[in-house]
């Protein structure tokens, strides 16, 4: 017991340990908020829809299971430029920060028309895979308005990857916030039809959506422009024509992150259209069970993304070992925090799930989900944090293909099976797809520390040897035959389990 309290205090109470939980608090907990904020917009969706009406409320579950990993992935060849903007601010290069942000501008225009259209057109994808025309009906309702807010939510990406790369995170947390209250009082006005205005049902969330938006959207862009913090960044100095060096390099980087936000998410999006032919109950039931999830997983999320930053400031100031230390500092606190997030899962799962829905059958299936979401708390921390550390890097490949094989591989499938068919000679509903996402979430916990420490000690080793770190080759090059491979693996273990232990 003494010797485990010791290492607790080393770890935790050291004088590098609290320098390094300083530097984190004072970055990650602006990010905590202004995620928290984001995922309270949804959140507040649900408890409003929900109150109104149980198919409106799963008409928006399916809506946002179509548009958010739309979003996420084509606005990840964005997200990359948060780490390349850290690296900058470490190397003192703050007159470069503003030319790349603008760079990143030229790349939007065309990742807004691509996604508008997805959007238009998502509407019928649900249409053939099953969903019920009632769903159907309110989910295409909620994307005929919500599709125009897109802009402004990828308009403002570059914003945020300049301020938060600067560790100034505080204005994307106030407009985040502003967005919210906005959210809030525009659903209470538009869906419902109070204080005189139409009532539109899931057509008001999307137009309060519109509103919310746009509006945090100029806010930062008019702060950004005012202060006096973000001058030596030059991003309002001038215009300049498309480098295509440079949209090379943010695409090099962002591809990958964007193609890992998409697998990520298209797991949790999927188990839902998957679960959808089971009925509005469950869908709301999943939906529920995601949303307050995905608020708990805030947490780790913004530690992964202080971790992104302070690492990459890091590598610009070429301290590689201190960026190793954060690297794993960011596992041990976002664990940490991981086990305050599953007690409240254990604990508290009927009293949370019965804020949003009083119908005793969403409850019950919901409450029942939230003990896997426990369960796969520390999981979670470990992935996000391990994968922010390899951003900080600019290694994204490899945590792409780490997703690839952990969700789509293997969670995907192994969860459907259980889900609604009789591969297992049982079909366990939500669970079973709740079951998979789990397995997946391990795996992919194991594979991301792994390949975090191999990368954090290479780039030691490398430098000893006096090779630049600009000339370090650290992230893999796209295998097909080791996928195929993985899969014939993964395929050929399931029929073992089915036909031997079954």
């Amino acid at each position: 017991m003494q010797q485990a309290l010791h290492r607790f205090f080393r770890i935790f109470l050291s004088n590098k340990s609290l320098s390094e939980l300083n530097e984190f608090v004072s970055l990650g907990f602006p990010m905590l908020l202004s995620q928290v904020a984001l995922q309270l917009i949804g959140f507040n969706a649900v408890i409003q829809s929900g109150n109104y009406s149980k198919e409106v409320l799963a008409g928006i579950l399916m809506a946002n299971a179509i548009w958010f990993p739309i979003f996420l992935s084509l606005g990840g060849l964005i997200f990359f430029v948060t780490p390349m903007v850290a690296q900058l601010y470490g190397a003192k290069k703050l007159d470069q920060i503003g030319p790349l942000i603008r760079q990143a501008y030229w790349l939007i225009i065309p990742i807004i028309i691509i996604g508008m259209t997805v959007l238009f057109l998502a509407p019928k994808v649900l249409g053939l895979i099953g969903i019920s025309e009632e769903i159907r009906f309110h989910a295409e309702e909620y994307l005929v308005t919500f599709t125009f807010a897109i802009p402004a939510i990828l308009l403002a990406q570059p914003l945020r990857s300049l301020t938060e790369g600067i560790k100034k995170p505080l204005p994307v947390t106030l407009t985040n916030f502003l967005m919210l209250l906005m959210a809030i009082l525009g659903n209470y006005l538009f869906i419902f039809g109070n204080w005189g205005f139409p009532e539109m049902g899931a057509r008001g969330s999307g137009l309060s959506a519109i509103i919310g938006t746009w509006t945090s959207f100029f806010v930062l862009l008019i702060y950004i422009k005012t202060s006096k913090a973000y001058q030596p960044t030059e991003f309002f100095k001038e215009t300049n024509l498309p480098s295509i060096s440079t949209i090379k390099e943010i695409l090099s980087g962002g591809l990958p992150m964007g193609i890992s936000n998409f697998i990520e998410l298209s797991m949790f999006s999927g188990a839902t259209l998957i679960l959808g032919r089971l009925g509005a109950d469950v869908v709301s039931a999943h939906g529920i069970a995601l949303n307050i999830g995905g608020l708990l997983f805030m947490v780790p999320l913004s530690v992964g993304m202080a971790s992104s930053v302070i690492v990459g400031n890091k590598i610009g100031a070429r301290d590689f070992r201190g960026a190793r230390y954060s690297s794993f500092y960011s596992l041990k606190f976002g664990c940490s925090l991981a086990f305050f997030n599953m007690m409240i899962l254990l604990t508290a799962s009927e009293f949370l799930v019965s804020i949003i829905n009083q119908d005793p059958k969403v409850i019950e299936i919901a409450v029942l989900l939230l003990m896997f979401a426990a369960f796969f708390q520390v999981a979670d921390a470990l992935v996000i944090g391990a994968q922010g550390s390899l951003r900080g890097y600019k290694v994204t490949i490899a945590p792409m293909l780490i997703m690839l094989i952990s969700f789509w591989l293997l969670a995907m499938p192994f969860g459907y099976s259980l889900a609604v068919t009789d591969f297992w000679n049982i079909q366990l509903g939500a669970p079973g797809m709740w079951t998979g996402m789990c397995v997946g979430l391990f795996v992919c916990a194991g594979l991301m520390v792994w390949r975090m420490n191999h990368i954090t000690s290479r780039v030691i080793e490398l430098e000893r040897q006096g090779i630049p770190f600009e000339k370090m080759s650290l992230d893999p090059k796209l295998n097909v035959r080791t996928l195929a491979g993985g899969m014939i693996f993964l395929v050929g273990f399931a029929l073992i389990i089915r036909y031997t232990l079954i």
